[in-house]
């Protein structure tokens, strides 16, 4: 199963036990009516507690789905739950959200909110051209996708290149001409397959547990964010 997961930076030097504080209690809920009674819809923070060094909580967002069976139109309830994890790398703050980009950055903005007033206290986390190709081409032998963007040629937004031994190719160095590296999928040890992109979106295509996943990330992408 693929584990989705994208990684956020923190711009203020908020402790874990601040960012507690302050997410604590996050609650955005009211009520509707759906299937004869009252119903929460919004979203909350749960399960918030520290697990060695990082802070875990639970994001579950609480919406009413339109669904149809025969003739007759229902809505009814749906919640979904997120984990999220705040840890310390050096003296910078970063989030990890275990989900798809979309989620994960809804998700995000929900608890930057809560920690300031100040708008864009999280941010989306950046990793520069030079350092993702430093990450994966030594593995250029386990080197399965890769796409460039800023493609410098006209009506051409992305290129891409599937295949082993990448990094031989005349073809990816012409590549590397003309765009950069935006995407890459390898293995960058024996029998976990991951992709990465440059706005740190991580993804786990070998079965990995959320632990597992969270170690790598903290060891392995955080050291090339910019």
């Amino acid at each position: 199963m693929v584990l989705a997961t994208k990684i956020f930076t923190l711009e203020k030097g908020l402790s874990l036990n601040d960012i507690a504080n302050r997410i604590k209690g996050y609650s955005l809920l009211e009520r509707e009516e759906a299937l004869g009674r009252e119903i929460e819809v919004g979203s909350r923070v749960s399960d918030l507690r520290m697990e060695g060094t990082f802070l875990v909580g639970t994001f579950e967002e609480n919406f009413l789905i339109t669904t149809t069976y025969k003739d007759e139109t229902f809505k009814v309830p749906l919640t979904i739950r997120t984990e999220f994890r705040f840890f310390k790398h050096d003296d910078r703050t970063f989030l990890v959200v275990i989900a798809k980009k979309a989620r994960a950055n809804r998700i995000a903005n929900h608890l930057s909110s809560r920690l300031s007033a100040e708008k864009g206290i999280i941010q989306e986390a950046w990793i520069p051209p030079s350092r993702i190709r430093s990450f994966f081409e030594g593995k250029m032998d386990s080197t399965k996708v890769i796409f460039f963007d800023n493609v410098r040629l006209p009506n051409v937004d992305k290129l891409s290149l599937y295949g082993s031994q990448l990094v031989s190719t005349d073809l990816y160095k012409r590549y590397l001409q003309l765009g950069t590296v935006w995407y890459v999928v390898f293995e960058p040890e024996d029998g976990l397959v991951i992709g990465i992109t440059r706005n740190c979106i991580v993804t786990f295509f070998s079965k990995v547990d959320v632990d597992d996943a969270v170690a790598f990330i903290s060891d392995r992408v955080v050291p090339l964010i910019e």
